[in-house]
């Protein structure tokens, strides 16, 4: 059922005959432009369904050019093929003006005809001749072309650099007869046909591509601020102070202002928000080491997401990215943006601890075309081996998405969890303190939080947390194996 039959049956169900009837009025007044005050909204994306519609192109170039199909021409064989034709020898070409006149040594690139089948093509130039024999345009003087890099996978056609940028290149196919560029330009619908002698920069028809240049020190997942080691054990609290922060805080997804309000007026603890605020990023810090070196074996096929959230009153993103089977976090990445370098700070850590790497790994997201880029910079990089599904939709409209589906709703289960613990700051002062919540929230999720899928088990079972009645003794014990770890 689409959007507009909703809205039909939402009418009927809230508004008499005679209502709708005056509605119909005066949406007929409306569309006759009969009322200047209201407008309908505007629809050229719905008439222009391609415009400025950027996609990255999932099939990779040709790191080799491809092998020719068609043999050279050979000009004696010409010669007797056509005498054998019509019965008659091809004449030379006659070249009644002296300046006109090829010189001995140029020769026909498809055939190696000598200068005697060979005429000027272009007039005055004198820049390209044609061959009389297999009918051919031949340039009197090679071109100078740099070694292209990458060539078309559709046609062959070598790429040229189009734009270059400090984190990519980006190269483009130019050639007009490619298949890939015919093919979207017959997708074009009349009115956007119309719009592309002038406005063909805003249609994505030709084949490109982006290598990125991604360094190892910027493919380091985002961790809490180093505080003074120390710190820990110095706080004017104990260290069961401080685990019961992290039980309200980030067990139970209470505010600062509410923790702080449970410690004074139910443990006599005196502690403000801020305070709360501090224990929890000194915790993270320690707690960040401990995810990486205790989240164990991740699936060769893992699935992610991004979480909307709030930094100094500017979208920020948090990329997740979870194992199917025991429904645990494998990697987690606060960033500013959704684009190629934080998918691929994810996607990195996640595939990081796969043991047994040799078989195929699949990723599986949502349409966001930075992991597409992420998994083709992954296997060139590193011969990852990944395939990426994804999941488009809130629809099962083909087949890759039916099949995927399930999986795209566990990371979305994620996601409202991870929600319910960041709601309740109400955004965040600065980076710092959105990467501790994270943290802090993937070591509640992994290794104290139980799972009813895992018959409330927890993701990550840990012998050193068994016997332990309390969750802050259980935050207590995690903290002491973080300080330990190098």
């Amino acid at each position: 059922m689409t959007q507009v039959s909703r809205f039909v049956i939402w009418i009927c169900r809230h508004f008499t005959k005679t209502q709708i009837e005056l509605i119909i009025k005066e949406l007929t007044d409306v569309l006759a432009n009969r009322n200047p005050e209201v407008k309908p909204r505007d629809d050229f994306q719905e008439k222009h369904p391609h415009w400025r519609k950027y996609s990255v192109d999932p099939t990779p170039p040709r790191s080799t050019p491809p092998t020719p199909t068609s043999p050279k021409l050979n000009w004696k064989q010409l010669l007797v093929d056509s005498k054998k034709k019509t019965g008659k020898e091809v004449s030379p070409v006659v070249i009644r003006n002296p300046k006109n006149a090829i010189p001995n040594h140029i020769h026909c690139h498809w055939c190696s005809a000598p200068q005697e089948y060979l005429y000027y093509n272009n007039g005055k130039q004198h820049s390209q001749v044609r061959c009389k024999l297999c009918k051919h345009v031949s340039p009197v003087s090679q071109r100078y072309r740099k070694p292209a890099k990458y060539w078309c996978p559709h046609c062959g056609h070598p790429l040229y650099l189009w734009k270059q940028q400090p984190d990519r290149s980006l190269y483009k196919c130019d050639w007009d007869g490619c298949s890939y560029f015919l093919s979207n330009k017959r997708k074009l619908n009349k009115l956007e046909r119309l719009l592309l002698p002038t406005k063909s920069s805003q249609f994505k028809l030709h084949y490109s591509y982006a290598e990125y240049h991604f360094t190892e020190e910027q493919l380091i997942p985002s961790s809490p601020e180093k505080k003074d080691t120390d710190k820990l054990y110095s706080i004017r609290n104990t260290l069961n102070t401080l685990c019961l922060v992290l039980t309200f805080h980030i067990s139970l997804g209470l505010s600062a202002r509410k923790t702080a309000f449970v410690l004074r007026h139910v443990f006599a603890i005196p502690a403000s928000y801020q305070t709360v605020l501090n224990y929890t990023q000194i915790a993270a810090y320690h707690c960040h080491k401990f995810n990486l070196a205790y989240k164990g074996d991740a699936d060769p096929l893992q699935v992610g997401d991004e979480v909307c959230i709030k930094v100094s009153g500017k979208k920020g993103y948090a990329f997740f990215f979870l194992s199917p089977s025991r429904r645990k976090i494998t990697s987690y990445h606060c960033a500013s943006n959704r684009e190629v370098l934080p998918a691929t700070i994810a996607l990195k850590e996640a595939i990081r601890t796969v043991p047994d790497k040799t078989n195929t790994i699949t990723a599986i997201t949502d349409g966001n075309p930075s992991y597409i880029a992420a998994v083709d910079f992954l296997n060139r990089t590193e011969n990852a081996g990944l395939t990426h599904k994804k999941v488009i939709g809130l629809q099962n409209l083909d087949t890759e998405s039916e099949e995927y589906r399930p999986f795209k709703q566990m990371i979305e289960r994620l996601s409202r969890s991870f929600r319910f613990h960041t709601n309740a700051a109400c955004g965040f002062k600065e980076p710092n303190g959105a990467i501790a919540l994270t943290t802090l929230f993937t070591t509640h999720y992994n290794f104290l939080r139980p799972h009813a899928f895992l018959n409330y088990e927890v993701p990550c079972p840990l012998p050193q947390l068994q016997g332990i009645a309390t969750l802050q003794g259980k935050w207590a014990k995690i903290l002491r194996i973080a300080t330990t770890i190098a």
